[in-house]
């Protein structure tokens, strides 16, 4: 093998590897589900909750919640908000910059159930992580208060 294919090789394999996450939830609905109780997926980059909120509410801190973690929210429907994390510039460079896929569907006039799944890219993976368990930690503490 030549150093040229090798070369090749090793790109194809860093650009592969270097995009993780889900945009879109495996996380369903289930009549288990415990009020205020986050399940989370391995991994982190996906995570669900079943809120003792109306879907009003449960959007309004899941808009809060994109604040605190430092994303922009790009577009939002009455069902789902997609955001990105800011990129930041410092010790691990290309940090920021995961997507967040948040869902919710109204269960009841009091309950609504929440998906968050973070995709990150190939840019910054280094310094990326999975925010879905923290995102739905900090609904439920927003939703608690």
């Amino acid at each position: 093998m030549n150093a040229l294919s090798k070369t090749g090789i090793v790109l194809s394999l860093l650009l592969a590897s270097g995009c993780a996450g889900v945009s879109t939830s495996g996380l369903s609905y289930d009549d288990k589900y415990q009020l205020n109780v986050p399940k989370k997926a391995d991994g982190c980059y996906d995570a669900s909750v079943l809120l003792g909120a109306n879907g009003e509410r449960s959007k309004d801190v899941a808009k809060r919640v994109m604040v605190a973690v430092d994303a922009t929210i790009e577009s939002e429907t009455p069902t789902s908000i997609n955001a990105q994390r800011n990129r930041h510039i410092g010790l691990l460079v290309g940090s920021g910059g995961e997507e967040l896929f948040v869902n919710l569907k109204s269960i009841t006039p009091e309950k609504t159930f929440v998906t968050v799944a973070t995709k990150t890219g190939f840019v910054g993976g280094a310094g990326q992580k999975a925010w879905s368990c923290q995102v739905v930690d900090e609904m439920v503490k927003m939703v608690a208060k």
